[in-house]
């Protein structure tokens, strides 16, 4: 029985993190590059900046509702993961720019 306890929260917890992958990283479409051109960002750097959430923090996030962080705050948390993910700094500048593009879709 106490096994079976363990097991279903287990069950609850592991469904509750799970990442929905189909809608944690916008794809780049024409009106994601427009965003991302209101930005001043290229087209290339937003297509690295999602490789690199794809490829790196994807492995232990799920895109965060970004829209709920200001820019600032936003900087910080991409700064700080950045160290402990050990990005080069053209990665860090590419994953910033892909998610304030993202967030800026979001409001």
């Amino acid at each position: 029985m106490k096994l079976r306890l363990v097991l279903g929260a287990l069950a609850v917890f592991l469904t509750a993190c799970q990442s929905n992958l189909s809608s944690t990283a916008p794809p780049i479409t024409t009106s994601f590059i427009q965003a991302g051109v209101r930005q001043d960002v290229d087209p290339q750097t937003l297509a690295d900046g999602r490789k690199v959430f794809l490829n790196r923090c994807i492995l232990c996030h799920a895109l965060p509702e970004v829209a709920r962080f200001d820019s600032p705050r936003l900087t910080r948390i991409v700064g700080r993961m950045s160290g402990r993910a050990n990005l080069s700094p053209e990665q860090h500048e590419a994953l910033l720019k892909y998610l304030l593009t993202v967030r800026s879709q979001d409001l």
